[in-house]
Parts: structure tokens; C-alpha cells; sequence
């Protein structure tokens, strides 16, 4: 007999982090000497996991994420071997990250003590299952350059050229890099392989307080001399290749309340977590942006751009968000309330304007105005009012397929972030950048190139003619630089050196790129990735259904035969939570388009079936596979969410659950031969073997119960 519950709490504990955690830290949260840890890792199967330390650096999110729902907060921050203020800063502060893991569930008891004879026989009964499948891993977690195809990229430097490239690392920390003196997330190594691809740019994220003092409190800003001067480092070295850094500033941030006792004269507008604003229209205020970004571009002069964002993502200016108490964005500070939203955002740009041109003179700024349609009225007249109150010298960024209207299932959408399924730009983005343009600024346009939230977990989506059509676009409007990704995109290969290759030539002959990529398997790859993005098309676009949906964890979703009241969190946990994910679809137009989705994409894998050897035909078909697993595990997850609960749908159950056990064995096969497998830098790896190992023992003990309850 063996139900869902197949494992005791401190038997999960174990399971979970054998080979990600030291044995001796594992033993300690649950009561057992490093020996019996051993032991009880031989008797579930994963004792053949090879400890790898590189998971405590570069995979805490994978650890943390695991661990949530069985360890408390006291003993993660253990087993990561950090104090709990260390854990809650990181919780906060690493890529909201507390928000992607929602509410810290009660997790019991979780110590060691002896098992009944039930339970001796549950445990047999997973080490069979985890062995039944084990396979040793043939590349290390990390290693995603292993097996690295070298990219095609061909520079003519032709007409209508669109100049600068920028995209994030694939495998940096989203924040903490600048702390390490070695920059060891930007090797000599990376930097080389995205060179090769004709990206000439990079950007990374810090807060001001992090790279300048902070003047009201000196001891917020602490450590900035070692992150400017490493920032500085980094420009070096990231130019001896060919490469800009561009840093993305959303500032300046907001502060608890306590501190405006002090700085009564600073308090903006109060945010719902109990900080407040640093007022932008306080004087005060301006001389502390203006001087802490003139000392950036006085100490890295090699800086080549910094981007901000005035708009959205965390509090900043008085404007910065839809506060949510009356509707609309509206401001209680007393000075910014007289002013217009517009007036505000520009006037900021302004100041960091001044400051880059009397810190260095040549550090560009690009004013993002991804959110500043969030204050337009429905001509968005607004936007083009606060592109006319910034400074000549400003750039201006637009995120391309923002507003961008299509229709899915009958159901029509408006792109509110981003896509490649809905390719732009749109008419919003168009007018945007056309205006600009004409007012004398340089413009940009942000696209996704690679891959997007819509599919994050492969090093790219194999949809390249969606991806080139897009750029084609934006060379006939005549943008001058193009972000080819936010916190996606960085692999150095898939589609990016065939963009970069459109960028700097519009005579780029696709054909001939393909042919020199892929020699002999041409053919077949070019239809198969124009099946591919066909079959994209039918993507279920929103931004729930990105955010909140089983296409990001896959087959590291665990099951549950009876209804799960969780709500599914961002980019994490996806649960029961079928309404969140499939709004505005609805459950049933949502498995309809999957399906199709899915369907589609099944005859560009059957037409790279029968293709060649070469490592870039592999790497295609291993995105490919891997694509199809993601995308057919959530048509899954939300088929079983709709089905379970009636007796009547058992047997259609019972093949939906056949059918996710053998995609997860596929995708833990994919993932022990490929290190690039599930990683995203923001959330690490979504999964690792042993998640996926223990989803095969969640499926059974679902079948188990399935054959022998009333669920």
C-alpha cells in the first residue's frame, strides 16, 4: 500500500536536499548523525546523488523553493548557513522573491523518529521507483557550457543598422555579483561566448544605495566602495571584449517609516508595505540622486548607459505605482499632488540626466517608459507629454509589444508586459517611438529574444521566425538600439546570433545562416522551428497565465488527487489554482488552444526525428523536447485540475497521470545530460533530480489513491 503520503516530513527532508545540502546540516534540521543520513538516503534511492557545493552559491533559490514547504524559515537560513536576518534580506530583496513564494506555510514537525512497519514498506517502495528510473548525471549541475555550439554571426555593418544590442547574463545572480572582487559570474569565458553572438552589451541591476553613499544614513549604503569599484572592473573587462555595461536603476527606493522621523522633509508618498517615498520634488531629494549618480559615472567612466525605470517594479517616486486605495494613480504627497505624473517621472530622468553629463560626459540615458501608460488617459497623450518635458540628450525606451492587441480562442488580449507569441511592435510602441524619434531622441525598443516568461525554463524557444519578423519591424521604424531581454534571453546561442546578425545587416539572408548552423539538417530545421512558431501562436497569452501557470515548474509541480485551496504564486507554485492561471481563457478554451499548442508542436519534433548528429541539430531538438514537456505538462496539470474530483473521469485520470510520469521520466533524462535544462537566473533551477525524482512517487502514491479511495 502506498498513498500521496509517501514519505515521513524528515524522510522528505533528506530526499529533497540529498546532494544539494551538506549531510551533516541535513542531519542537524532533523535529528540525525551524517552516517544515518547516509543510511536513510540508501534506503530512498538518492544516496547515488553526487554532493555538489556549487548548489549553496548558485542554486540557494532551488534550495530555498524545495525546502518551503518543509523546513521552517530558521532552518533554511541553517541548512544555507546564514543567519535568519541574511535569509529575510534575501527573501526580500533577491528578484522579489518572497512574493514568488508566497505565504511561509506551518510545516509541523518535521525531526527524525523510527518508522512503522507501514512506513518501512512505503519506503521500499520509493527506493524502487527512484531506482527504476535513476540514471547517473553525465554533466554537472552549472555546467551549461559544456556542450557549447559555437555561434554563427556575420557583421556587415549595412544600411538601417541597428547599432547597440544589450541583453542580462544567463547565469549571474540577479544582485550580490558586484560584491565578489573575482566577478566570477561574468567570466572571461561568458563574456567571449556572447561576444561571439554580436551582442555588444550587458546590463545589470543595483540599488543606488548600494553604489553610492547615503548621505541621511550612512550605514544603509554600507560596502558601496566595493561594489562601485567592482562595477568598475566590470566595464574593463566586459570592454576588452567588445561588450557595454548598462545599468538598470528603478530609484530612489522607498524607506521605512522610522526613517522620516529624522527626514520629516524627504516622506513622499506611503506604500502598502509601511515604507515611504523619498519625495523626487523635495530639493533635498534631487541633490542626493544628482550627486550619488554623478559619483557612478565620476569613479566608471566606462559605464556605457544607465536605464531607469520611473514606473512600476518597486517604489520610487511619488507616481511610481497605482497606490490601490482609490483607483488610478493619484499621489497624497503634498508636494508631487501638484504636480502631473508626467511632470514628476520626467523631472527625475532629468536630474540623473544632468548627473551622468556632469559626472563623465559620455554615459548615456535611457528612460524606459514601460508603466508611464499607466497614468495616460486613452489617447495616452500623457506619455507624449512627459517624452516632451525630458532633456534633449535622453534615449528612449519602449517596450515593443506593449498594448499590442490579438485574440486567442475567441478571447481577445492586450499585452501588458511581454511576449514572442505576440510579436510586435504594436501600435502603441510604434507611436511611441515614432514620436521620440522626431522630438530629436535616440530610441530603443524592448523585445525577448531566446525566450521569454511565456516558456523560461530552455536556454531558448525554438521559434525564430517570430523572433526575426519582430526585428524586421523595428528596423523599418528606425530604432537606434534594441534590449534584447529582461532577466531572459542571455544564452549565448540559440537565436541570438541570427538577431544580431539582422541588426547589423537587413540583407541578411536567413537561409544562409540556417545552412551554416546547421549544414546538412537545414531543411528540416527551418521547417521545423516555422512549425514551432505556428503551433506558438495558439499560446494561451496572459499575464496571469505567464506568471501564476504549471508551464514554469513543469513536471516539478507535485500532484494531489483531492483539491488544493493554495493560490499559485509568481513564476513558482502553481497548485489547484486553475482559475488564476487559465483567466481570461477560462479552464476549457485554455486546455483548447494547449492543446493546439501542443499538437503543432509535435510535427516540428517529428520532422527533427530523423535528423543528423551535429551538436547544433542536437541542441535544437533538446530545446525542442524540452519546450514540448513544459508546455504539455501544464495542458496536464490543468486537464487533471478540471478532472479530479469525479468518479466518473477515472480513466481519463489515470491517462493523464501515464502521460505526466512519462514526460517527467523524459524531462529528468533531458536534465541529467544537459545542465542548461531548467535553469533561469532569477529562480535557478526550477527543478532539480531530485524534485523530478520525487514526482514519479508522487504520481504513483496519485495512482494508488486513484485505484483505492472515493477521492
Amino acid at each position: 500500500m502506498m498513498s500521496k503520503d509517501y514519505m515521513m516530513p524528515w524522510q522528505k527532508v533528506i530526499f529533497r536536499n540529498y546532494g544539494t545540502v551538506k549531510t551533516s546540516l541535513i542531519g542537524k534540521v532533523i535529528g540525525l548523525s551524517e552516517k544515518d543520513v547516509v543510511l536513510n538516503a540508501e534506503k530512498l534511492g538518492v544516496k547515488n546523488i553526487k554532493y555538489e557545493p556549487l548548489w549553496r552559491e548558485k542554486g540557494f533559490v532551488t534550495i530555498i523553493r524545495n525546502n518551503w514547504d518543509i523546513l521552517s524559515l530558521d532552518e533554511i537560513a541553517e541548512i544555507l548557513e546564514m543567519s535568519e536576518n541574511e535569509l529575510s534580506k534575501l527573501l526580500e530583496e533577491y528578484d522579489f522573491l518572497s512574493v514568488k513564494l508566497g505565504n511561509k506555510p506551518d510545516v509541523g514537525d518535521n525531526g527524525y523518529r523510527a518508522l512503522t512497519k507501514e512506513e518501512e514498506e512505503n519506503t521500499e517502495r520509493v527506493r524502487k521507483i527512484v531506482e527504476g528510473s535513476y540514471i547517473d548525471r553525465q554533466v554537472a549541475p552549472f555546467d551549461f557550457f559544456g556542450k557549447y555550439v559555437s555561434p554563427v554571426y556575420t557583421s556587415a555593418d549595412g544600411e538601417g543598422r541597428i547599432a547597440d544590442r544589450f541583453l542580462s547574463s544567463y547565469c549571474a545572480k540577479y544582485s550580490g555579483s558586484l560584491l565578489d572582487d573575482e566577478l566570477s559570474d561574468y567570466s572571461d569565458d561568458y563574456l567571449i561566448k556572447l561576444a561571439a553572438t554580436g551582442t555588444n552589451g550587458i546590463w545589470l541591476s543595483d540599488t543606488l544605495r548600494n553604489l553610492a553613499e547615503f548621505p541621511f544614513d550612512k550605514s544603509l549604503s554600507s560596502g558601496y566602495e566595493v561594489r562601485i569599484g567592482n562595477l568598475r572592473k566590470l566595464t574593463e573587462r566586459c570592454r576588452r571584449h567588445g561588450i557595454n555595461v548598462y545599468l538598470y536603476l528603478n530609484e530612489p527606493r522607498s524607506l521605512p517609516e522610522s526613517f522620516f522621523d529624522s527626514y520629516p522633509d524627504l516622506k513622499g508618498q506611503k506604500v502598502g508595505d509601511g515604507t515611504y517615498c523619498l519625495c523626487t520634488s523635495s530639493e533635498k531629494v534631487k541633490k542626493y540622486v544628482y550627486n550619488a549618480i554623478k559619483s557612478i559615472a565620476e569613479a566608471v567612466p566606462l559605464l556605457y548607459a544607465v536605464m531607469t525605470i520611473t514606473m512600476s517594479e518597486n517604489p520610487t517616486n511619488c507616481y511610481s505605482r497605482n497606490w490601490g486605495e482609490r483607483g488610478g494613480i493619484y499621489t497624497d504627497c503634498p508636494l508631487c499632488k501638484k504636480k502631473k505624473p508626467q511632470e514628476v517621472v520626467s523631472d527625475l530622468n532629468n536630474v540623473i540626466e544632468k548627473a551622468l553629463s556632469d559626472g563623465n560626459g559620455h554615459t548615456r540615458l535611457i528612460a524606459n517608459v514601460w508603466g508611464w501608460a499607466n497614468f495616460a488617459s486613452e489617447d495616452r497623450r500623457e506619455v507624449f507629454e512627459g517624452i516632451d518635458l525630458l532633456d534633449g540628450e535622453i534615449d528612449v525606451l519602449c517596450v515593443s509589444e506593449y498594448g499590442k492587441e490579438f485574440e486567442r480562442g475567441g478571447v481577445s488580449g492586450k499585452v501588458d508586459d511581454y511576449s514572442i507569441s505576440v510579436d510586435g511592435p504594436s501600435e502603441f510602441a510604434e507611436k511611441v517611438l515614432k514620436y521620440a524619434k522626431k522630438k530629436g531622441h535616440r530610441i530603443w525598443a524592448k523585445i525577448q529574444v531566446n525566450d521569454s516568461w511565456e516558456l523560461s525554463a530552455t536556454p531558448y524557444i525554438p521559434v525564430f521566425p517570430l523572433m526575426t519578423d519582430h526585428v524586421l519591424r523595428l528596423k523599418k521604424i528606425g530604432v537606434d538600439g534594441l534590449m534584447l531581454g529582461w532577466s531572459l534571453g542571455g544564452y549565448p546561442g540559440g537565436a541570438l546570433p541570427l538577431i544580431n546578425s539582422l541588426c547589423d545587416d537587413e540583407n541578411t539572408d536567413t537561409k544562409a545562416w540556417y545552412k551554416a548552423v546547421y549544414k546538412e539538417d537545414t531543411d528540416a530545421a527551418i521547417n521545423a522551428v516555422q512549425a514551432f512558431s505556428k503551433a506558438f501562436k495558439n499560446y494561451p497569452f496572459s499575464v496571469d497565465g505567464i506568471y501564476f501557470g504549471a508551464h514554469n515548474m513543469a513536471c516539478g509541480n507535485m500532484w494531489n488527487l483531492k483539491k488544493d485551496e493554495r493560490q499559485s504564486t509568481m513564476v513558482c507554485f502553481t497548485f489547484d489554482d486553475v482559475e488564476k492561471w487559465t483567466s481570461p481563457y477560462g479552464v476549457d478554451i485554455y486546455i483548447s488552444l494547449l492543446s493546439s499548442l501542443c499538437n503543432g508542436w509535435k510535427e516540428g519534433l517529428e520532422i527533427l526525428k530523423n535528423t543528423g548528429e551535429g551538436d547544433a541539430i542536437k541542441e535544437l531538438k533538446n530545446c525542442a523536447e524540452l519546450s514540448y514537456i513544459h508546455l504539455k505538462s501544464a495542458l496536464n496539470l490543468a486537464s487533471f485540475s478540471k478532472y479530479k474530483g469525479d468518479k466518473r473521469n477515472k480513466e481519463i485520470l489515470k491517462q493523464l497521470i501515464s502521460d505526466e510520469y512519462g514526460l517527467t521520466e523524459d524531462l529528468y533524462k533531458l536534465a541529467m545530460t544537459d545542465a542548461k535544462v531548467g535553469f533561469e537566473m532569477t529562480n535557478h533551477y526550477y527543478y532539480n533530480e531530485n524534485l523530478l525524482l520525487e514526482k514519479l512517487v508522487n504520481l504513483k502514491g496519485i495512482e494508488y489513491d486513484l485505484e483505492n479511495s472515493d477521492f
